[in-house]
């Protein structure tokens, strides 16, 4: 067993630690409420001026009552039942309906002397009316004893009060006619308004930012898919990839502080189950096919078919049942569908060991094992949720990021080990150009085609770290970059082998696509000016001569100097020739350099990467014009230019 197998166990174990110790708390329930009373005095609610009311409320089963009840009633049929948490059973160990309605009492005493404080509802299986003082505060649906006068709402709310006093009497009025199990099945959070508003902000922001990511991944591969012909024969993994992640970032959105119901208020629970569900049931089937596409023996093409055609099932009765009807298959579906993924991430782990999978090295296999273990975690960590046995999606709202990410590094590591074939069999051909003449024109093509390989794959990890870190402050810059990146990429991987030309125009749009993202990354350090004459534009030339002049003069020019510097592109017609020079401030290039790259000389381990470029410019410019590739170089910067005959067919077309 080799050392990158054995790193792997001991990560996974060490993963599988963490994950028990951290359900082991998670499930563990803390009271600070005994016996329906909860002394502030004893907490460290003056420290934190945030609590969670968690422990033992008290619990009137099939009962609503109102603030009067408690007033002119001395009410003693109640038991105390453990919040949050299903109501199912009480702690005397009394069992209940799954569907119903009860009320809940809590007295909150020694409260400071604070004048504003706040509450937090984040989830009430199905309807609920809550009361501060006798005040109603947060209606959420109707609730009623039966499910014809019922409606539906269980959507995170915060509301703020005044509080004279130092002691508070809060009741909750709960029913349930249409979900699995009634209860409250998140913390009711009591505080200060101040320190209960930044909390669900924070929390907000993160199940925010993690959809985002999900999301931005999804965009990035649907875009990539739709722009490159050519890079969706290679990947077919790519669309069901995309959509997985744009499904499940829509159906996180659902869950948890709802976010979907911030953006659309007027959202029934009936539509938000509906449509929760029907995307929970299609990004399951789209994981196995994306589990399927990468390699079918991770997932047998029948097996899939079969368990598509199952979930399908689930999904028309999404379309078709009432919600009382249709919830009750939930339960079977969700524990299927974690044994189903336990069961695949299993065969992948043990495959993993036995190297019996063809075309795949260990770190693509690797991180599949991850992306499917992420699935089966958030899936796990859901049905927890969903049975009140766990007050918080924190796991599931993490491990689809990490699914999201997984999955984008693999296609990124089958794309590096294509870019790296390529460059071998690229190294063999330019040995072959320099002995058989005869193949000529065959040679610079391939020569062509690994430039056009050239997109390095820490280009690419770097491109889409720019684009996560602007989504969190700049939206509309993110999306920016996003578009300059699949343009650059559609431009890469979109050059025709059988035409040997392109407008200048279009060579100018894949330089300016990468300039922008460059600029993305390194800001004011980069300066490029264009001198372009508009008699130019139309005019055709060899494919990939500029861009890796403007490339160079930044990566290996200007970028060495601290403070950047400035490139600047000249392209003008002289007589029957164009003049191309690429001009930088950079920190030059010494005399061994040029002489070696005009001897055709390359050396591909080289740090500095400028030889290979430069070298496969310098030869495709002689054997194609019969021109060579000038150098005025020196410590403040270089200057590379050539002057080649004008082409004046255009026969080309121009794929925008």
């Amino acid at each position: 067993m080799n050392r990158t197998k054995i790193l792997f166990i001991v990560g996974t174990l060490l993963t599988m630690i963490v994950l028990i110790l951290y359900y082991i708390n998670a499930l563990e329930k803390t009271s600070y409420i005994k016996q329906g009373e909860l002394d502030l005095a004893k907490t460290d609610f003056d420290h934190n001026c945030v609590i969670a009311l968690n422990g033992e409320w008290e619990f009137y089963w099939n009962q609503i009552l109102d603030p009067t009840d408690f007033i002119h009633h001395n009410l003693s049929d109640f038991q105390y039942a453990y919040v949050p948490g299903n109501w199912l059973r009480d702690l005397e160990g009394n069992t209940y309906a799954k569907k119903g309605y009860a009320t809940y009492r809590v007295s909150l005493k020694n409260i400071p002397k604070t004048k504003y404080f706040g509450l937090k509802k984040a989830n009430i299986r199905n309807s609920s009316k809550i009361f501060v003082n006798g005040e109603l505060i947060i209606t959420d649906g109707i609730v009623s004893k039966s499910l014809d006068g019922s409606v539906a709402g269980n959507n995170s709310d915060v509301v703020y009060f005044e509080l004279e006093d130092t002691t508070a009497e809060i009741i909750i009025q709960a029913a349930n006619h249409e979900y699995i199990v009634g209860g409250i099945a998140k913390p009711i959070i009591f505080g200060h308004q101040k320190e209960l508003s930044q909390q669900h902000i924070r929390k907000v922001m993160f199940e925010f930012a993690m959809i985002l990511v999900v999301l931005v991944i999804g965009f990035f591969y649907l875009f990539l898919f739709l722009a490159s012909k050519d890079y969706r024969k290679k990947e077919p993994v790519t669309l069901p990839l995309a959509l997985s992640c744009l499904i499940i970032g829509v159906m996180n959105s659902i869950y948890s502080e709802r976010i979907i119901t911030i953006i659309f208020p007027k959202l029934t629970l009936d539509l938000t189950f509906r449509f929760g569900h029907f995307m929970s049931g299609l990004s399951v089937i789209t994981v196995w096919i994306v589990v399927n596409k990468i390699n079918n023996v991770f997932l047998p093409t029948k097996m899939r078919n079969f368990l598509i055609g199952l979930y399908s099932l689930f999904l028309v009765f999404v379309l078709t049942l009432p919600l009382e009807v249709y919830i009750t298959t939930l339960n079977f579906y969700m524990i299927l569908v974690i044994f189903i993924f336990f069961f695949i991430w299993l065969r992948i782990f043990l495959l993993f060991f036995k190297n019996k999978v063809p075309s795949s090295n260990e770190l693509e296999h690797s991180t599949l094992i991850v992306s499917v273990f992420s699935i089966f975690l958030f899936w796990f960590d859901m049905i927890l949720y969903s049975l009140g046995l766990k007050i918080d999606m924190f796991v599931s709202i993490l491990t689809v990021a990490v699914y999201s990410i997984a999955l984008a590094i693999l296609l990124i590591l089958r794309y590096t080990i294509s870019y790296k074939k390529n460059e071998e069999l690229s190294i063999k051909l330019i040995e072959t150009f320099s002995t058989l003449d005869q193949t000529t024109k065959e040679v610079q093509r391939n020569e062509l085609a690994f430039l056009q390989a050239q997109i390095k794959p820490h280009f690419l990890f770097n491109a889409l770290s720019s684009i996560i870190s602007l989504c969190y402050t700049n939206g509309e810059k993110a999306g920016k970059l996003l578009t300059d990146l699949s343009n650059y990429l559609k431009r890469s991987f979109d050059l025709d082998l059988k035409t040997d030309f392109v407008t200048i125009e279009n060579e100018l749009k894949l330089i300016e696509a990468f300039v922008e993202i460059e600029k993305a990354r390194f800001g004011d350090r980069i300066k490029v000016t264009y001198d372009i004459a508009d008699d130019v534009l139309a005019l055709r030339i060899t494919p990939l001569v500029i861009e890796p002049l403007v490339e160079n003069a930044i990566r290996h020019g200007i970028l060495k100097n601290k403070d950047g510097g400035e490139v600047k592109l000249t392209i003008k017609k002289q007589h029957q020739s164009v003049y191309i020079s690429v001009e930088d401030n950079g920190k030059g290039m010494d005399i061994e350099q040029v002489v070696r790259i005009k001897n055709g000389e390359s050396d591909l381990n080289s740090s500095q990467g400028n030889g290979i470029s430069l070298t496969n410019v310098y030869t495709r410019l002689r054997n194609e014009y019969q021109v060579e590739l000038n150098f005025d170089a020196n410590r403040s910067g270089t200057k590379v230019y050539f002057t080649i005959p004008v082409k004046e067919s255009c026969e080309e077309a121009d794929d925008d």
